[in-house]
């Protein structure tokens, strides 16, 4: 199991890649092309299976640096939506902004979608997707049993995830409590701040709940800007809108 990170001004993101025998899975290809040129290198003769944890732009934009294109692409239901209108209106504000900078971005949509879960087969991994709404509708998790390793995609962060605007938090609060119960579970890889394990779940569970309730959330001194900013943002949208936690 491999890592690649890109660092922005207001984030990192991960993306990981997990070798098997005759294939290779990447989850989440970031932003450009060419920050997939690690796990490009890793592929030797694999058929490729890709992932997306979800549809924003810093998880999608890079799968056309991928042999055979991304190969068999993966995603929830609603990425797949997503791809229709929202990710190249997306695409088309970025390069409106800033010139020249997002020009190697090929959309790939998913080509094989799933609903609330879907079985992949790496020999001699297995991989279990499931769809963990709340960040965003089309917002999943992988699971590798064997590894006791969850991805975690956006629906897991440190040192905490972001809510979308409209989504019930208590499925996302229920199926965080759920994985972090699991006795096999020892290493939680969120895209967004530093591997770690179950703990980081019932976190960030604590976190949604305090949201869901409008209750204030102890900060801790040096947190990010951006993520202090977010929290702020979304206390005050549940608090003006409670009804819309709740499932």
């Amino acid at each position: 199991m491999w890592t690649a990170e890109v660092s922005l001004p207001e984030f990192a993101v991960r993306s990981v890649a997990l070798l098997g025998r005759e294939r290779m899975l990447v989850f989440d290809t970031l932003l450009h092309p060419g920050d997939m040129s690690a796990f490009a290198g890793l592929a030797g003769n694999r058929e490729i299976v890709t992932v997306y944890s979800h549809a924003d732009w810093d998880h999608i934009w890079g799968t056309a640096g991928l042999p055979q294109s991304g190969g068999e692409v993966v995603g929830h239901s609603a990425c797949a939506d997503r791809f229709r209108a929202e990710v190249p209106e997306t695409l088309a504000a970025r390069r409106a902004g800033e010139p020249g900078v997002w020009d190697d971005v090929e959309l790939i949509a998913p080509t094989t979608l799933f609903g609330e879960s879907l079985a992949l087969d790496l020999d001699p991994w297995a991989v279990e997707l499931h769809h963990v709404p709340g960040h965003t509708r089309d917002s999943i998790v992988g699971w590798v049993p064997a590894a006791g390793v969850l991805l975690g995609g956006d629906v897991v962060e440190q040192p905490w995830p972001l809510a979308g605007a409209g989504l019930p938090l208590d499925p996302w609060i229920t199926a965080l409590r759920e994985w972090a119960l699991r006795p096999e579970l020892r290493v939680v890889i969120p895209s967004h701040g530093a591997i770690a394990g179950p703990d980081l779940l019932e976190r960030n569970a604590a976190y949604l709940t305090a949201l869901r309730d409008g209750d204030d959330y102890p900060i801790p001194g040096g947190t990010d800007p951006f993520y202090a900013d977010h929290y702020a943002a979304d206390l005050r949208r549940y608090r003006e809108q409670p009804e819309v936690g709740t499932d």
